[in-house]
């Protein structure tokens, strides 16, 4: 039963860990440009922003200050999914389900 707990346990890890890395590759290729504003608000029409100000602008319902949280809940991602294998893992031994050599 140990086997299958460590195998869930890391086939978790690893599933969990997806999120985490597309985060990642998207940080490190999204370019970090200016663009000028096409909003419906006419005062500011034509003055330039940030991308990540733009990108803030579109995602009105994130109430969350600063990005550190969203940084912190996919960290939690990986050990999230490491747990849930390994009560899998827990629960199907109780089952009766073993891992054997053939």
């Amino acid at each position: 039963m140990r086997a299958l707990i460590v195998i869930l346990a890391v086939l978790g890890f690893v599933v969990g860990g997806i999120p985490l890395v597309g985060g990642l590759i998207d940080v490190m290729t999204s370019p970090d440009e200016t663009i000028v504003y096409q909003g419906a608000y006419e005062p500011i029409r034509g003055v330039q922003m940030s991308r990540d100000y733009e990108s803030s602008l579109n995602i009105s319902y994130m109430a969350l200050p600063d990005k550190s949280p969203q940084w912190l809940i996919l960290a939690c991602y990986p050990l999230i999914g490491a747990v849930l294998g390994a009560l899998t893992a827990v629960v199907l031994g109780r089952l009766g389900w073993r891992l054997t050599r053939a």
